[in-house]
């Protein structure tokens, strides 16, 4: 399945400051009915690396004015957009606080004209209970795509192999409704028209889950 869109931006990790410490950022709730999602408040720590061992996030809750306690249930870290999904939910009143590392991020370029493949792979699983009909359930999930750029410099290029955030909007309006992850920059071609601006073909493949933000 394929899907396509007008802009995008790519960003990149700050080679001179990569990390940024946090402690204590507070949080808002994004489910306000069920109070399982909880995302960074701070726009400025809201990327994670992917590493748990590199983003070291650690959970903290507190009620009213007592002391912070690390919080001991269950939870899923989402690294795009600073958000953790906790299994139980979280009762009213309770603050939810976040500690750990931030990517340093700054835009490495803008595209447009960008095109997003989603795709699966699935194994065999049929066997003599399945009555004659094949069955197959679903063991990997990826997503890859391309994109159009003016070249101006030498920043896709010099991102050739790293893991770079992508964003792809699919509003250009005040909403910027987007589709995010973290992906590979795989592939930079580069043409120049006889009678045009020279453009850059850039190719991406995703590592980790495609998000969609609205």
């Amino acid at each position: 399945m394929a899907i396509t869109g007008m802009t995008g931006a790519v960003y990149v990790s700050d080679v001179n400051e990569p990390l940024k410490p946090f402690t204590e950022v507070a949080t808002e709730c994004v489910d306000p009915l069920e109070r399982k999602h909880f995302r960074i408040a701070d726009d400025e720590y809201k990327y994670w690396p992917l590493d748990p061992a590199v983003a070291q996030i650690r959970v903290w809750t507190k009620e009213d004015e007592d002391p912070w306690e690390e919080y001991e249930g269950a939870y899923t870290v989402i690294p795009v957009d600073g958000c953790v999904i906790f299994e139980e939910a979280i009762p009213a009143g309770v603050e939810v606080g976040f500690w750990g590392n931030a990517l340093t991020l700054i835009q490495a370029g803008g595209f447009f004209n960008w095109s997003l493949d989603l795709d699966g792979e699935d194994a065999d699983a049929t066997t003599f209970k399945s009555g004659g009909w094949k069955e197959f359930v679903r063991t990997l999930k990826g997503w890859s795509g391309s994109a159009e750029a003016y070249w101006g410099d030498t920043q896709f290029f010099d991102s050739l192999g790293k893991t770079v955030v992508v964003k792809l909007f699919v509003d250009a309006g005040p909403a910027q409704d987007c589709l995010e992850g973290f992906a590979i920059i795989n592939g930079d071609g580069i043409e120049n028209p006889v009678d045009g601006l020279v453009q850059e073909s850039v190719e991406f493949t995703g590592t980790g889950p495609l998000y969609l933000r609205l």
